[in-house]
């Protein structure tokens, strides 16, 4: 499990459980949980090796050695499982408990699990179904195209939002488009030099039943895309910020490499080993602590004077995750800063993977 993975779930069920921790079970009850999981082809995944985890909290929040893999147990024939519980495995004290039930994927790389509070005696989660989403790809004359199948292909009821996600196999995830339709267009500029594959994945959420919500997160297979050749003017080029190491792992190729910041850390420059007309930025996994007052990306010749680039703050503000900054400055820069302002001096920059510099 990614530490990325138990974020988003602890997010996405706090999100669907505002409100909610009280167990409405009392802890000397019976507790029945049920389900059954299929294959994508709707035919019974037996004999399957299910994983049960249970939080000590209503929000998915696992700690270490918090109830990762409490439980585990097999399907039977017909795809189906059952466990027997007291209320008291529910609970927490007077908090209902958050369950994730994990199923495994088609051996492809693919992978489902639901997680949901047990706030009734007799939980019967929905149909567990893998999905691989089937991808392809392709190159196209600037990038690579990825193809895959909807869930609501193999899965009439099933809808959201799907997620494709870009991962170099050398350090992690470099690219992320949300709610998108197949074919989903990849230019160089997101995918550079570096070996890569891709996948698609969605969340269903909210879905009712047994006097709760369930939630069911989906990852598709991967699938390996055309190398290109793309190579940022950034590649190689030193970096100066806060506690910065003399090699810059913000333009070292490795894309999904992340790193972190000192408190109070809200501007880095990048200085290009010789002045150049910047058309694109891309910033890689960028997260801040909180909502800047300003956020710019800035240019130099000299590292006096700077001139706007792009400002992330127009429009729906670019504060987190990963952004494509087309840049329309005419003047050549040596220097970029990306700078961002705030009221409290412990306010910083997170975390940002790679800043890539395209001319």
């Amino acid at each position: 499990m990614t530490m990325n993975r138990w974020m988003m779930a602890a997010f996405t069920a706090a999100m669907a459980c505002a409100g909610c921790g009280k167990s409405a079970l009392e802890p000397e009850v019976n507790v029945t949980l049920t389900g059954k999981v299929l294959k994508e082809d709707k035919q019974p995944l037996a004999d399957a090796l299910l994983r049960i985890n249970r939080a000590s909290n209503s929000e998915c929040i696992f700690l270490l050695f918090d109830g990762i893999d409490w439980k585990k147990l097999k399907t039977g024939t017909d795809g189906a499982f059952s466990m027997e519980l007291l209320g008291a495995d529910t609970r927490y004290g007077d908090t209902a408990r958050c369950f994730e039930v994990h199923a495994p994927g088609s051996g492809q790389g693919d992978s489902l699990y639901a997680w949901f509070l047990m706030q009734d005696e007799n939980v019967q989660v929905p149909v567990l179904q893998q999905w691989t989403g089937s991808p392809s790809s392709a190159a196209t004359a600037d990038g690579v195209s990825v193809s895959f199948k909807p869930i609501s292909d193999t899965q009439a009821d099933a809808s959201g939002e799907h997620t494709l996600s870009v991962t170099q196999k050398s350090s992690g995830a470099i690219w992320k488009s949300d709610s998108v339709h197949s074919p989903v267009l990849l230019n160089d500029d997101l995918l550079e030099d570096v070996d890569t594959s891709a996948s698609v994945s969605l969340y269903r959420l909210e879905l009712p039943g047994s006097n709760t919500h369930f939630n069911i997160y989906y990852q598709g297979a991967p699938v390996a895309l055309p190398k290109r050749a793309r190579v940022p003017v950034s590649r190689g080029a030193s970096c100066t910020y806060t506690g910065a190491p003399a090699t810059c792992p913000l333009t070292d190729g490795q894309l999904g490499g992340s790193t972190s910041f000192q408190n109070g850390m809200r501007e880095v420059v990048i200085q290009l080993p010789q002045a150049k007309v910047l058309r694109k930025a891309v910033l890689r996994n960028l997260e801040l602590s909180f909502h800047p007052t300003a956020f710019v990306l800035e240019g130099s010749s000299d590292g006096t004077q700077w001139v706007s680039l792009a400002n992330l703050m127009e429009g729906t503000p670019k504060t987190r995750g990963f952004i494509e900054l087309p840049l329309s400055n005419p003047t050549p820069v040596s220097q970029v800063r990306l700078r961002a302002t705030s009221s409290s001096d412990q306010d910083h920059l997170v975390t940002l993977n790679e800043l890539s510099l395209f001319e």
